[in-house]
């Protein structure tokens, strides 16, 4: 995915990036309406609302394209 690689482009350690990769894979949710609750489902792209790490990840992906605009 092409977030890790901007991850390490930025000289995020390797190590570090993989810890995320694993945070962010194989991730599951389920849905509340009222008291009614549904079986879970896989997660397949996006980052975790309210999860620490996506305000980050974000500003990652921002300064990314942000440079790719001033290089152009």
């Amino acid at each position: 995915m092409a977030l890790y690689n901007n991850l390490i482009d930025f000289g995020i350690h390797t190590k570090l990036v993989s810890l995320i990769k694993m945070s962010l894979t194989e991730t599951y949710s389920r849905v509340r309406v009222g008291k009614n609750v549904s079986n879970k489902f896989h997660i397949r792209n996006g980052l975790k609302r309210g999860d620490v790490l996506t305000p980050m990840l974000f500003n990652f992906a921002l300064e990314y394209a942000i440079m790719r605009v001033q290089v152009n």
